[in-house]
């Protein structure tokens, strides 16, 4: 069961949208939120939602930039502006807006973003942030402003005006202007597994073990173990489908199947084989095929899903653990104003069909809500949808599989 306490009533009305585990969505004013319940106002009647079938809590905050410009970013996932950073051997704090002090021992913090972020850089430091290092990475943009460079070593102290680090034996002072950012080696994780992620209207992101509301502020006890205090009107989502759901692409490939990009399996003849056909044209996942960005569809960004070449079949063990599929499918942006294409979708359980689509560049991305329920095997087929396999990069973006209450 899950271990939210949201105590007491508000102070003054708060609209919300609640979207439950069996794809109803509950719109009104929120009363109150409590271990067992959360109670709205909708249309006029007051309405208790069993906190166990609520995957999501949603508030009106208009989404703000944040006018801090640094970024720390723990290793449960946690993501958290500030206004200033200081490191010693042993522990972390920051000055934020939104929390106060944030305080935390070094093994809670996976990376540090010292300075205002650049977009042209994202790319890179994102790559950064995924390494296993064995050692600090201390990143700093070239001086020609072309991209990112880094040197390892360890960072023994972060301070407002410098960063000391540790280089072949000898600790080098080297200016907190020039530091763009630090990726600490890896440790192990000491925070508790977390079920609830909180989001606030700047675009922080916190792990949280349970969160109270006491008045117009709520009090979150982190998965690091501090707590800190938020401002109602501050929170834009409260994500509770933590172990309710799982990602269809991070599930593994009961069988895989990638018959070539073109339907005379012509188009590379003598060129290509077929294995590195698949090499360069097979599934992606949570990237697009080129591998170099994230699913887009009309303009919104995806960091779950997949990426499907015509023709591919892929299939799924779902040991009958599931009740419904959510996605939303169309054509990556990356190639779908490049030109008029048309792919074919299918999606079965067991052998019968729940949807099957032809999907083109002009439609808008369709959402979907497919019952599971009994289903053992998943199977999805993208096919030539006409004639041509040209740019047949079908998304199923933010693909999610709801675990059924019984298994739950």
């Amino acid at each position: 069961m899950l271990t939210l306490t949201l105590l007491a009533a508000l102070l003054a009305p708060t609209d919300s949208k609640i979207s439950m585990l069996d794809g109803q969505a509950h719109r009104g004013v929120l009363v109150a939120v409590s271990s067992t319940d959360v109670e709205i106002t909708e249309n006029g009647t007051r309405v208790k939602l069993p906190i166990d079938d609520v995957m999501v809590i949603e508030f009106p905050a208009t989404a703000a930039a944040s006018e801090e410009t640094q970024m720390l970013f723990f290793t449960d996932g946690s993501q958290i502006h500030s206004t200033s950073i200081a490191r010693t051997a042993k522990s972390l704090t920051a000055q934020t807006a939104l929390f106060g002090a944030v305080d935390a021992s070094v093994e809670a913090i996976h990376a540090v973003r010292l300075q205002p972020e650049n977009p042209s850089f994202t790319q890179q430091w994102t790559t950064f942030l995924k390494r296993d290092a064995e050692k600090d990475n201390l990143v700093v943009a070239k001086r020609d402003g072309s991209g990112l460079d880094f040197l390892a070593g360890i960072v023994s102290n972060v301070t407002a005006t410098q960063v000391e680090f540790l280089l072949d034996g000898e600790t080098i002072p080297v200016p907190a202007e020039r530091v763009y950012g630090i990726v600490f080696a890896r440790t192990k994780n000491i925070a508790t597994p977390a079920t609830i992620q909180l989001s606030s209207a700047v675009g922080d992101v916190l792990a949280a073990k349970s969160i109270t509301l006491q008045g117009d502020q709520f009090k979150a006890e982190l998965a690091w173990g501090q707590a800190v205090s938020i401002a109602l009107n501050s929170v834009q989502k409260i994500d509770l489908s933590s172990g309710r759901i799982q990602f269809l692409s991070d599930m593994p490939a009961l069988a895989e199947r990638f018959d070539g990009v073109d339907p005379e399996n012509s188009l590379f003849t003598g060129l290509i084989d077929a294995d590195q056909q698949k090499l360069l044209f097979g599934p992606q996942r949570n990237t697009t095929i080129e591998r170099q960005s994230r699913l887009r569809l009309r303009g919104r960004e995806f960091s779950k899903g997949l990426c499907i070449h015509s023709r591919t079949e892929m299939q799924w063990d779902l040991q009958k653990k599931f009740s419904a599929m959510e996605c939303l499918v169309g054509i990556d942006d990356e190639v779908a104003f490049n030109g008029s294409h048309v792919v074919s979708l299918k999606i079965s359980g067991d052998g019968n069909v729940l949807f099957e689509k032809l999907i083109t560049t002009t439609d808008d991305p369709l959402p979907l809500r497919l019952s599971l329920d009994g289903i053992s095997t998943l199977t999805v087929l993208v096919d030539f949808g006409d004639g041509s396999s040209v740019c047949d990069w079908l998304d199923i973006a933010d693909a999610k599989l709801v675990i059924a209450k019984d298994k739950l």
